[in-house]
C-alpha cells in the first residue's frame, strides 16, 4: 500500500516576501503569532491574502460584539483593536482589488471606532477641519488618578503615521495606559 502525498502549492514571491519580510511587524502590531502562521499558511497567491485576513479579523470582531454584548467592555475593547489590526494588514498594500481594499480599510476604521470607547484610557475619534476637508484622528484622554488629579491640562502627544501605516495598526497608539 503506498501512501499519497500531497504537497501544497507553492507560494508565490508576493506571498513569500510578506511572510518573511512583515511577521515582526504584524506581531509587534497586535497580530496574534498564531493568527499570522495560521493565516499565512493557508494562502499561497497574493490575490487572497486580503479575504483570508479579513476573514481572521470577522472572527475577532465577532468574539468583540459577543464580549460587548455580555458586558465585557475590556475584552470587547481588545477583541475590536485585534480585528482592526488584522483588517489594516489584509488590505496593507493590496492593489489587487481596490474594493476590497476599501472594505477592509472601512473595517479597521469601524472596529478601531468601536474599540476605542473601551480601552485605558478611552479614546474617541476626532475630525479636524482643514482646507474644506476633515483629518481624522484618535484622541485618548487620561483617566482621573491620584497621580494625576488637579492636572487641567496634561501634555499631549500628537503621533503622525508614515505612509504605509494607519492609526489602527500603532501599537503606541493602542496600548498607551494613564500614569
Amino acid at each position: 500500500m503506498s501512501a499519497v502525498v500531497q504537497s501544497k502549492p507553492e507560494k508565490d514571491s508576493r506571498v513569500e516576501a510578506a511572510i518573511s519580510h512583515w511577521a515582526p511587524r504584524f506581531v509587534a502590531n497586535g497580530v496574534p503569532l498564531a493568527d499570522f502562521q495560521e493565516v499565512t499558511g493557508s494562502i499561497s497567491r497574493w490575490e487572497e491574502w486580503c479575504s483570508a485576513w479579513s476573514a481572521r479579523a470577522a472572527v475577532h470582531e465577532e468574539m468583540g460584539n459577543k464580549a460587548l454584548a455580555g458586558g465585557h467592555t475590556i475584552s470587547a475593547g481588545e477583541h475590536f483593536t485585534r480585528a482592526a489590526v488584522c483588517y489594516h494588514f489584509g488590505k496593507f498594500l493590496f492593489v489587487n482589488d481596490m474594493a476590497q481594499m476599501k472594505e477592509a480599510h472601512r473595517r479597521a476604521v469601524e472596529c478601531r471606532n468601536k474599540a476605542l470607547p473601551h480601552l485605558q484610557p478611552p479614546g474617541e475619534r476626532i475630525a479636524i477641519p482643514y482646507e474644506g476637508k476633515h483629518l481624522y484622528g484618535n484622541l485618548r484622554k487620561p483617566t482621573a488618578q491620584p497621580s494625576n488629579t488637579g492636572i487641567a491640562r496634561p501634555p499631549i502627544v500628537v503621533m503622525c503615521m508614515g505612509l504605509d501605516s494607519a492609526k489602527e495598526d500603532s501599537p503606541s497608539a493602542r496600548n498607551t495606559r494613564s500614569p
